[in-house]
């Protein structure tokens, strides 16, 4: 492999965080579940099924293993639902043939490595969650995870530890793995297989730890993503920072379309980004300039590509009126018109988020700056000083200095023997590489057809600069379609509702819990009330701020419940 020559051609791929997973699976048998309600969102219970349950190259923890595994302190398996429901994961209820074994939501037999399957996580662990309203719960698909993912890892790492240091435990997990009895010799193997792999994922539970819990359904997902590939892959330990920038889990229908993608709208490569999020959840990618299998990666090129097509086809979820209660239509026409209406010489909600046309086509970049002639969504991206919101998340990424350890020789020129290089430039080709080494190991290999769609199109035409984010030191404001069922909101979820969103500063929530997934079809979010899954979140610790967002925040009561009534139909 020409390594310099990879790498100048990934160049594009800016690394992020994000999406997809898998194997399709389209002979999968039908999901049924009668508690649960499935709005329509344009997914078949097969295409549902394939988003919840393939792998993407996440190698958490042996398979057999986590089967075997019992909760630290208890007598029952770790995957029990009432286990699993303690860390924010969906339950799969009634399984399928997809999920023959009950893994949450979110989760997957990945292929055999180093002699056995492995567990890891899928796209549908983040981008999955559940609303409830009087006794109903309802689906929704694309939607940013409840889940607490330092919360899930301690919790394996403590079983784990417990299997080591009780005997009876170890003995009951030793029979269910080695599938018998086992001499002294096996058991002693595989105790020491045990000790390993937990001191490995303590190393990356405290890699990325932050200083305060992100708690329910937030994650420094750059800041992970960032010490695995930095620090972990790259073996610079300097690299390694306190991840303490947590952001809650983009929301995932429309982004395909969208121009560039990420709360700092720092990606515009869909593929690139996939890889990324793999790296950052247990994925790995080999960046010893020294091995024959430099940039070789345990993402899976051809199944990130299948679930991209099918995130494509996600559509929003409709505000259901049967489940919810009726939207007041004269209501919400006066709350378009104070959408569309700018206040006191400033921008309109439109402006920035915008609405579709009559044809429901919404602002759309060019079609002739494009090499194909393919149009993006347009979305706005908001200077830090603008929107005024907590900052840490977009400094942290934009503003980092990274040593470039082993790979200097041979980054691509300019940059070329460069011992230092911003975090941004140096995750873009890191990721690039392991993009590309993903792509050259696909089964069945890429055509050139899908190679171009696999990059999402994001080639501009012959002439012109490639595709580059804006502003890093802003904050993307994307068209709000499906906005109420997103809770809780700003880019790092300190903000519980929608009507709160429209308070001035000074009059939201300073401390809320998250966790509680009981439907507040008032205020548009989710309840906030004490639970064993609830987190306490205090907007006054750092990263956690709930300023900014000025816009709306003079608006009546009568004005604000009209433009709560506009976002319902959004």
């Amino acid at each position: 492999m020409n390594i310099k020559k990879l790498a100048v051609s990934m160049m594009g791929l800016l690394a992020a965080v994000t999406v997809f997973g898998s194997e399709l699976n389209p002979e999968s048998s039908k999901i049924e579940h009668k508690s649960l309600v499935f709005l329509d969102q344009q997914w078949t219970d097969a295409e549902r099924e394939t988003f919840y349950f393939t792998p993407q190259g996440s190698y958490l923890i042996p398979y057999t293993w986590y089967l075997a595994l019992e909760s630290a302190h208890k007598h029952q398996p770790f995957n029990e639902p009432r286990n699993i429901r303690r860390y924010g994961y969906l339950v799969d209820e009634q399984f399928s043939s997809a999920n023959p074994d009950r893994l949450p939501v979110g989760f997957a037999k990945e292929p055999v490595e180093r002699g056995q399957a492995w567990l890891g996580y899928t796209c549908a662990a983040c981008h999955t969650n559940d609303i409830r309203y009087e006794g109903k719960t309802i689906r929704i698909d694309g939607a940013p995870t409840m889940a607490d993912f330092t919360a899930f890892v301690d919790g394996l790492n403590a079983a784990l530890d417990s299997t080591l240091e009780n005997k009876k435990r170890f003995d009951r997990f030793a029979r269910v793995v080695l599938g018998k009895e086992g001499d002294s010799t096996e058991r002693a193997a595989l105790r020491n297989q045990v000790a390993d792999h937990t001191a490995w994922l303590k190393g990356f539970a405290n890699r990325s730890r932050p200083t305060h819990a992100y708690g329910a359904g937030r994650v420094d997902a750059f800041g992970v993503i960032m010490n695995e590939v930095f620090g972990q892959d790259l073996g610079v330990s300097e690299n390694i920072k306190v991840p303490d920038a947590p952001v809650s889990y983009p929301f995932l229908w429309g982004t395909p379309q969208h121009d560039f993608v990420q709360w700092n709208g720092s990606a515009f490569n869909p593929f690139g980004r996939n890889v990324g999020e793999v790296l950052g959840t247990f994925g790995r990618v080999n960046l010893d300039i020294t091995s024959p299998t430099f940039g070789k990666t345990t993402a899976r090129a051809r199944e990130l590509f299948e679930l991209e097509r099918l995130v494509a086809k996600l559509d929003k979820p409709k505000w259901p009126e049967d489940l919810l209660g009726s939207i007041d239509q004269a209501s919400a026409f006066r709350g378009q018109v104070l959408y569309n209406q700018p206040r006191n010489g400033e921008e309109s909600c439109a402006d920035c988020h915008s609405l579709p046309d009559g044809a429901g086509r919404y602002p759309s970049t060019p079609p002739e700056e494009n090499l194909f002639g393919v149009t993006f969504i347009k979305t706005h991206m908001v200077p830090l000083n603008d929107i005024g919101t907590d900052p840490l998340m977009a400094t942290n990424f934009s503003l980092r200095s990274i040593k470039t350890g082993n790979v200097a020789p041979i980054l691509p020129a300019p940059f070329t023997g460069a011992k230092d290089l911003p975090a941004p430039l140096l995750l873009s080709i890191l990721v690039g590489t392991a993009a590309q080494s993903s792509i050259l190991e696909a089964q069945p290999p890429f055509s050139q057809l899908e190679r171009i769609e696999l990059i999402g199109y994001r080639q501009k035409a012959a002439g012109l600069p490639p595709y580059s984010p804006p502003n890093l030191l802003a904050y993307r404001a994307r068209p709000l379609d499906g906005i109420w069922a997103t809770a809780p909101y700003l880019h790092n979820g300190s903000v519980p509702s929608l009507y709160e969103l429209l308070l001035p500063p000074t009059q939201r929530s300073q401390v809320f819990y998250v966790g509680n997934r009981k439907f507040d079809t008032e205020n548009v979010g989710f309840k906030s009330e004490r639970s064993i899954y609830g987190f306490r979140l205090d907007t006054q610790l750092p990263g956690n701020s709930n300023a900014g967002h000025l816009y709306g925040t003079d608006l009546n009561d009568d004005e604000r419940s009209d433009l709560l009534e506009f976002l319902k139909t959004l």
